[in-house]
């Protein structure tokens, strides 16, 4: 009987065992059970802030992903503050699975610096089918840091020493008035100093540059010197003039500043230059440099003006995309719309550099008439034409691609083909004697030369003549046109005197007698 009861009380203490460890791990898996994380985004919850302004606290609210059940959460907040809070959003969230979602809370202070501090806890409570299944808390802390107001410093000339004027003047206004005074005296003294400044540099020259330079940057410099000592002075009374008025003076003195400098490098670049360039350019033997010079300068007024307008943008604070954007896109317009006007400027570098003419040659197109050279421009070719005493003007993009013959090389011998024709039955040998003697007879015809002899060729037998051809070299090629003319007289004149004949063409017609006719 003792036994039994024994053993009754043990198995009933292994039951009790039994429960209790049941409700202990159903109350863990409570307890541990989390359907919704709360992330904190590193950031700070405990902040400073100023009188009226606000800071905001974010939490990241994100599904575990352990199940496909749309969790709902609620938000409230816990604060004994009379501080301004907010909550973004503000009411349910539903939050699915692989889904996230964003807290912002916003805490505003109060205008009393007395209420120094607030503590807000933000209670995230999670619903599943109306039943609270997880709840968390947050905790938030701003204090209001109130920035007492620093000493006003003292206003020293230049930074430097005190002011010395008396009332009214003994305060920032005299201060003022004292900088820039002395800024005025420096920028004077820094004039007159340049003149023995830049003399030093341009001593061992023989030019006019240093004048030059000194007439063009006295002035300007100046100006820059002398205000920017005023624009540096105006700090002085910062306390005085609105932040807004200061920035447009120090927007418009950035302008001014880009407009001198501007003016400067145009007058030295204009000035030295391209004037020292055009007189070196007046002494050479080549026309390109007289042709270049002035495409440079303008190229060059262009660029600088360009620069100049972009810095000026960017001191007014204007966004150049818009600018470079439009740039790309008028200059591919431009570049299709001025291609042969592009086309002929290359060409005319490329006629000046390469000179397979020059102006006063005298040349053959394939035209086969003769031009003299008059202009060779940029653009355009002029050339004055021999046959109609007129000047044509030929785009230089045709010319440097057509084959020119160019009878005025002074390192080459003129010469002259001709064919001469007699009538059938002529002395071939006295033919050839009375060109030969013509030849001979004219000193501006190389007939000393054995590599450049006379040739006098019986060419071919034509249909109503025999045909002579001639070639010689002449000494001078501006003689061209008049020893061709000596030949032609004077061979049809000794042809007339010798009884040689000189055809024209003929046809040799047989006419056929019909019998019975």
């Amino acid at each position: 009987m003792k036994n039994r009861v024994i053993r009754r009380m043990i198995f009933i203490a292994i039951a009790i065992v039994l429960v209790q460890l049941i409700f202990f791990a159903s109350f863990v898996d409570a307890e541990e059970f989390s359907a919704i994380d709360v992330i904190d985004n590193i950031d700070n919850y405990s902040k400073k802030v100023s009188l009226g302004q606000n800071v905001t606290y974010n939490w990241t609210l994100r599904h575990r992903n352990l199940d496909n059940i749309t969790y709902n959460v609620t938000l409230r907040i816990d604060s004994d503050s009379d501080w301004d809070v907010e909550l973004d959003p503000d009411g349910v969230i539903a939050i699915a699975h692989v889904d996230a979602k964003k807290v912002t809370l916003t805490v505003t202070a109060p205008l009393d610096k007395s209420k120094g501090s607030a503590d807000v806890t933000v209670i995230f409570d999670i619903w599943q089918n109306g039943a609270l299944v997880q709840q968390e808390k947050m905790n938030t802390t701003t204090y209001l840091s109130v920035i007492e107001p620093e000493e006003k410093e003292e206003k020293k000339v230049l930074d430097y020493f005190s002011n010395p004027l008396p009332s009214p003047l003994d305060n920032e206004w005299g201060v003022f008035l004292l900088t820039v005074l002395i800024w005025l005296i420096f920028s004077i003294i820094l004039v007159f100093l340049l003149g023995p400044l830049v003399k030093s540099f341009t001593k061992k020259t023989r030019t006019k540059i240093d004048d030059i330079i000194l007439k063009i940057i006295r002035t300007p410099v100046f100006i820059l010197v002398f205000f920017y000592g005023i624009i540096n002075s105006l700090t002085i009374l910062e306390d005085h003039i609105p932040s807004m008025i200061f920035s447009i003076i120090s927007t418009i003195y950035g302008v001014a500043m880009v407009l001198i400098i501007f003016y400067v490098a145009y007058r030295l670049f204009k000035d030295i230059l391209v004037y020292y360039s055009k007189q070196i350019a007046a002494k050479t033997a080549t026309n390109v440099d007289d042709v270049l010079v002035p495409v440079i300068e303008k190229i060059g007024v262009m660029i600088l003006g360009l620069v100049a307008l972009l810095y000026i943008l960017g001191y007014l604070n204007i966004d150049l995309t818009i600018f470079i954007a439009g740039g790309v896109v008028i200059s591919m317009v431009l570049a299709f719309a001025a291609q042969e006007t592009l086309s002929n400027f290359f060409s005319g570098i490329f006629i000046l550099t390469d000179r397979p003419f020059k102006v006063g040659d005298t040349i053959i197109l394939p035209d086969d008439d003769w031009y003299e050279v008059r202009r060779i421009g940029l653009r355009s070719t002029r050339l004055f034409r021999f046959k109609d005493a007129s000047l044509v003007s030929i785009p230089n993009n045709q010319l440097a691609n057509v084959k020119i013959a160019n009878f005025t090389n002074p390192d080459d011998l003129g010469r002259i083909m001709k064919t001469f024709a007699v009538a059938y039955g002529s002395d071939t040998k006295k033919v050839k004697k009375i060109i030969r003697e013509v030849i001979e007879a004219n000193p501006g015809i190389v007939t000393d030369n054995a590599d450049l002899k006379p040739i006098i060729r019986f060419d071919e037998m034509g249909e109503s003549s025999i045909n002579f051809f001639i070639l010689v070299w002449i000494k001078d090629r501006d003689e061209r046109f008049n020893i061709m003319d000596y030949l032609n007289t004077e061979i049809y004149r000794r042809f007339n005197d010798e009884g040689i004949e000189i055809p024209f063409p003929q046809r040799v017609v047989h006419i056929k007698e019909r019998k019975g006719g």
